[in-house]
């Protein structure tokens, strides 16, 4: 049986980067971008006209606000993808909920390994409940790292 695609909602303000965005997404298999957004505005209509959306890519600085504060009321995993490189801008992003921080430019197929990992960390935790093994190997696939092996001493 065929496994739903994972729906994506692009927000960057630069319209040729949201649609490059999109195109990695749409190229990774199990993936789909259902909508792309250039503010916050239009991120909030999108997810109103679309229904549930699974993962959002999301840029820090957008004409009405923080991409940010966007990710804190979205009901859905996040991955800031931002030119924004203070430490600061990384904590906020971390505190709102985001799994992942992109600092723009990167190769394309950087995104698309990071999809991949966010696709993996979904197989993980498809499950009622997870082992600390388990929650460490869907954290590292969402990084992109293989999980370290345990190192023997529980607490």
């Amino acid at each position: 049986m065929a496994r739903t695609p994972i729906r994506v909602l692009v927000v960057d303000d630069d319209f040729r980067v949201a649609a490059l965005h999109a195109s990695i997404v749409d190229a990774v298999i199990g993936f789909q971008t259902v909508a792309r957004a250039g503010s916050i505005a239009q991120a909030r209509q999108a997810v109103a006209d679309v229904g549930d959306v699974d993962l959002a890519l999301v840029d820090v600085h957008l004409p009405d606000g923080s991409g940010i504060e966007l990710i804190r009321e979205l009901r859905c995993d996040a991955f800031v993808v931002t030119a924004e490189d203070s430490a600061n801008a990384l904590r906020h992003a971390v505190t709102a909920g985001a799994m992942a921080y992109l600092i723009k430019p990167f190769e394309n197929t950087e995104l698309a390994r990071r999809l991949a990992g966010y696709a993996q960390y979904r197989r993980i935790v498809e499950v009622p409940s997870v082992t600390q093994s388990q929650v460490d190997s869907a954290m590292a696939a969402v990084r992109g790292e293989r999980p370290q092996a345990s190192r023997g001493s529980e607490v």
